[in-house]
């Protein structure tokens, strides 16, 4: 098994989901830091039950801030928990990687599906902490999955992405972008040590079946303030009526 360490991390929320983005992108050592990127991305977490411990899910938008009509995708981050480290707040727990661990007896595999979905308006989902039954409001959805599988980032353990192409600004208030991300996954045993200790912490193999919705804005999160953001109209230059530029509108059923 390998033994990953975490650094410190900070005590507000804001900095514990950038840590959450960042320990992903250290292949080599699954190392909780910081960088300059990290500022500019917000995620919702929830803890999820599995066969043994839990199963830490968070999602957002791969690039923030979102704005209509560009390229983006779904960031859907993946690790183990067995809850914090006595002292310091470091997860224990380890990235569940399909690319690192495909060679294992018993890897770490990832079965989900995703779909965005548009909404009226930023409301949370029921069913929390889980976040099973599904927001109302829901305009319409596309399983983004099927055309851009989730794949696992390359060098990022536990980052899976499927790309997408937001059409539509949605503020929260005149039209919101969500998430569906449904399947099964498993990891396979690991370990990990706490700061200050010489002990390995050992993570057991765990399954879990998920369902949850994800909704953009605090007004569509479980756990506010933590929750990504929702889709901006870009700014445009130039470009104005007069030049025949038509910016875009919410998304309506009868566009």
């Amino acid at each position: 098994m390998v033994i990953r360490e975490n650094r410190k991390r900070t005590a507000s929320k804001e900095k514990k989901l950038m840590k959450l983005k960042d320990y992903a992108v250290l292949a080599a050592a699954s190392v909780f830091a910081l960088t300059s990127a990290a500022a500019t991305f917000a995620h919702e977490v929830r803890i999820l039950p599995a066969s043994h411990g839990n199963i830490q899910l968070v999602v957002g938008f791969h690039v923030e801030p979102a704005f209509e009509d560009s390229f983006n995708a779904v960031d859907v981050i993946l690790s183990t928990t067995d809850g914090t480290c006595p002292g310091t707040g470091d997860n224990i727990g380890q990235p569940i990687d399909v690319n690192g661990t495909a060679g294992a007896q018993n890897p770490d595999t990832v079965n989900l599906k995703v779909e965005a979905l548009y909404l009226q308006k930023s409301v949370p989902p029921g069913g929390a902490p889980i976040g099973n039954i599904a927001p109302a409001g829901i305009i319409t959805k596309l399983r983004i999955t099927d055309s851009s599988p989730l794949i696992e980032a390359f060098g990022r353990p536990g980052v899976y992405n499927s790309y997408f192409r937001p059409t539509n600004p949605g503020d929260g208030t005149n039209g919101a972008y969500g998430f569906h991300v449904h399947g099964s996954v498993h990891a396979g045993p690991n370990s990990v040590i706490c700061p200050g200790s010489s002990a390995p912490h050992l993570l057991q193999a765990r399954s879990a079946k998920i369902d949850s919705y994800f909704v953009c804005g605090v007004a569509g999160s479980l756990v506010p303030p933590d929750a990504f953001g929702c889709i901006k109209a870009i700014q445009p230059f130039p470009g104005d009526a007069a030049d025949g530029y038509d910016p875009s509108v919410p998304f309506l059923p009868s566009h």
